[in-house]
């Protein structure tokens, strides 16, 4: 138990010391970080401030997941995702809801799978955390209906 304290308090540390490199005038609009399953996490974007704040933050975390949609020519943010990542052994280690189009999450390092659904589909992607950044971008799209000519 003791371990599981120290790396939680470790965890939201890590979180806090990011954020802190964040200018003032984007944590106005940042949402509050939160913890899940042990993995610190942000998600939002649902205003245009909100949604710069969150993509400035983004630099900061390690782990950037985005959900979009080209419905019929107009590009939409999609909000209220499942999302699913499991660790390379299949281990659930993050199982929530991005409320926003865009999920920040700080994952130790390793190798990932990241999964969601849309519409009746499930969709997965490959993630390694290590040194650098790394950007998922879920997008789907819609084609225009066809006219007649």
């Amino acid at each position: 138990m003791r371990s599981l304290a120290a790396l939680g308090a470790a965890a939201a540390l890590g979180a806090s010391t990011a954020l802190g490199a964040i200018p003032p005038a984007y944590q106005a609009h940042l949402p509050q970080a939160r913890e899940l399953d042990g993995i610190p996490f942000i998600t939002g974007g649902k205003t245009p401030e909100e949604a710069d704040a969150v993509k400035r933050a983004a630099q900061e975390w390690p782990l950037e997941v985005v959900f979009e949609e080209q419905d019929r020519g107009t590009d939409r943010k999609l909000e209220r995702m499942p999302i699913t990542i499991t660790d390379a052994s299949g281990k659930v280690v993050f199982d929530g809801l991005s409320e926003g189009p865009i999920l920040l999450a700080r994952l130790p390092r390793g190798h990932y799978t990241v999964t969601t659904r849309w519409d009746a589909w499930t969709f997965s992607r490959p993630v390694t955390i290590g040194d650098e950044r790394e950007r998922v971008v879920f997008d789907w799209k819609r084609p225009a209906p066809e006219t007649a000519g």
